[in-house]
């Protein structure tokens, strides 16, 4: 499996909140989030948020899920809602050159108006570190704050900076084109 792997040391960095946290549990939260009417796109990450999303008439324009919350629990949400459906594979503590590519191709079938799927076959919870470097300005990006609630990332320039320097830090276990786009290019 070619890509980055997360190294112990970071992990309570990667575990705070990098956004504005809504506390509380449940799909009425999400109506809470502000940022979601003038986000472009509109993303999630975690089945959770995406299956509450849908629940509030909040279909992302692009979601991540794995199929599990806590890597316990089943979540089960409409698949139906996404014009198109990515499967890819990402292990725990990864971001696979898979999930990159996935990514990719989910946010050039966003561009042509498609609400897109990427579930993974593994772990999802590093989406959002890609994610947040891939999307444009003004992109929200909408996940789980386990036992806490919501957080709503809005991609700006210092979030892109942040997260270039979390991915530098992380360890390269195989390049691929995918993850040299994803740490150099824009």
């Amino acid at each position: 499996m070619k890509g980055l792997r997360l190294p112990e040391s970071m992990r309570e960095e990667l575990a705070k909140p990098h956004g504005k946290l809504y506390r509380g549990k449940g799909e009425k939260l999400l109506l809470e989030v502000e940022e979601i009417s003038e986000a472009k796109p509109f993303c999630t990450v975690g089945d959770l948020v995406t299956a509450s999303a849908i629940k509030v008439g909040l279909t992302p324009d692009l979601a991540v899920a794995d199929g599990k919350t806590l890597r316990e629990e089943n979540v089960e949400f409409e698949q139906e809602a996404f014009d198109e459906v990515i499967e890819t594979t990402n292990p725990p503590a990864h971001i696979s050159c898979e999930l990159i590519s996935a990514l990719l191709k989910a946010l050039k079938l966003c561009e042509d108006g498609k609400k897109v799927l990427v579930f993974v076959d593994g772990e999802e919870d590093l989406a959002v570190v890609p994610l947040v470097k891939l999307l444009p300005l003004g992109a929200l990006i909408l996940y789980g704050q386990p036992g806490e609630g919501v957080v709503a990332l809005k991609v700006d320039e210092e979030k892109k900076v942040l997260i270039l320097n979390l991915l530098n830090k992380m360890e390269i276990i195989g390049e691929c084109d995918e993850l040299k786009y994803l740490l150099g290019g824009d």
